[in-house]
Parts: structure tokens; sequence; C-alpha cells
């Protein structure tokens, strides 16, 4: 009881979770990180909305949104899962397996980029993961959403460390 109690806590808190939208609607706008759950009770569900919830700045700064889905669509009304016409959509699209907890990664270009199935990934995968995509690195070049990169001089970040401009 005290992990479910734990689990709609964190949902309610994650700001950049989304309620029922389809997938065109964030194309270019928003990378998506799409939790597939046969169980919103599920330990590793809730682990790993723990361990996404931790890093949430630096999801923000990156443009992220999350769905937790089930493959019904409810869920204690929390208005943070999917409803059930959205959840067959993301369903169809993205073929997880209904009794299998599933993070999928869906870039800003909205095409799959990373699966982890029943199993945790830690946020600094995925954080990492989309510092090192084409758009987010011109983001970085740009200036754009770049917070944690304050101070430092982001064309050095990809350079070979014998070719980096030092100040």
């Amino acid at each position: 009881m005290k992990s479910i109690c734990l689990s709609i806590a964190l949902l309610f808190c994650f700001s950049s979770a989304v309620e029922g939208q389809s997938l065109n609607e964030f194309q270019w706008k928003s990378r998506l990180v799409l939790l597939f759950t046969p169980d919103p009770g599920d330990p590793l569900f809730e682990e790993q909305v723990r361990l996404l919830y931790l890093q949430r700045e630096a999801f923000e700064e990156r443009d992220v949104k999350f769905m937790w889905i089930t493959p019904d669509g409810k869920f204690e009304n929390t208005g943070r899962f999917l409803d059930e016409s959205f959840a067959r959509q993301y369903y169809e699209r993205f073929d997880p397996r209904q009794y299998e907890f599933t993070m999928i990664l869906v870039g800003m270009d909205g095409n799959e980029k990373f699966r982890a199935t029943n199993r945790l990934t830690p946020a600094s995968v995925l954080v990492e993961m989309i510092d090192g995509m084409p758009m987010r690195q011109r983001e970085i070049l740009q200036g754009y959403g770049n917070k944690s990169m304050s101070g430092k001089d982001p064309s050095n970040q990809n350079r070979p460390a014998s070719t980096r401009r030092s100040f």
C-alpha cells in the first residue's frame, strides 16, 4: 500500500507528465518517455518513476514529457495515465507486451530511440542519450535549454580533449 501511495504522490508531482494526447502533437516540440505498465502498483514501474523523478529538472531542460500507459487506460483517476483510446494507439504504435513493463524514449522526430523491457534504466542513461542526439546538440550550441551547461563553452563539449579551447 505504501508503494502505491508513493507512486501516486510522485505522479502528481511530476509536472512533465501529460494527459491523453496523440503522438503527433509532440513531434518537433517535445521528447517523450513512455512507461507502459500492466499495473501501476508494479514495483519495477514505481522504482523507475522514482528514478526519473529525481532527475526531473534535467528532463524539463531537455523538453521531455512523460506518459504512463496501462493496457486499459484506467487507474484511480489520477489523470496521469492515458485514457483507453489513446493507450490503445500507443500500444499499437510501439507494440509493447501488455504484461511487461516497458520504457521507450521517443525523439522529437517521433521515432523510437531507446527501449528497455522489464528492467530499470538510470535516468542518467536517458539524459546522456538525449544529449548525444543531433537536435539536442544544436540546442546546446544555440544556448537553448542548457542551464546545466552554464559557465561552460558548449562548443567544446564534443571535441577531443586535445583540441578543446581553454579560457
